[in-house]
């Protein structure tokens, strides 16, 4: 692979670290939550930060496929299915909990203790009498 080819690589692995459903912005997000650097995360996947570019544009594992998809994408490139598997996994349940909704009894509770208050304010009792 000549230079022109390898920094066409890269700038398409680039792009692909901005798009969910590569496995580029997986790795990405990964570095962010644990604060490591390409070649960390390269080693502890068991393979070569010079194959990064191409894993990266990789599809992420499907989740219906998900098991199939880590270990075609690990038998490809030499990683270690179930450190890819585990950054994966990490990945998904942090952006899950980033976008968790409150709770709709949170909600009630929160209504309630502002009534409740109100009440106080008035001079009254809530329903319990305290």
């Amino acid at each position: 692979m000549n230079r022109r080819e390898k920094a066409t690589l890269v700038r398409a692995a680039r792009r692909a670290s901005a798009r969910t459903e590569y496995l580029g912005w997986i790795l990405a997000r990964y570095q962010q939550i644990e604060k490591c650097s390409e070649p960390e995360l390269a080693k502890k996947l068991g393979g070569s930060a010079a194959d990064f570019p191409r894993i990266a544009l990789c599809l992420r594992p499907r989740s219906k496929h998900f098991a199939i998809d880590v270990s075609e994408i690990s038998r490809k490139f030499g990683l270690d299915s179930l450190e890819l598997a585990a950054v994966v996994r990490l990945v998904e349940a942090v952006e899950a909990l980033q976008v968790v909704p409150p709770l709709a009894g949170d909600v009630g509770i929160l209504m309630a203790a502002r009534a409740r208050k109100l009440n106080e304010r008035k001079g009254g009792s809530d329903a319990k009498g305290s």
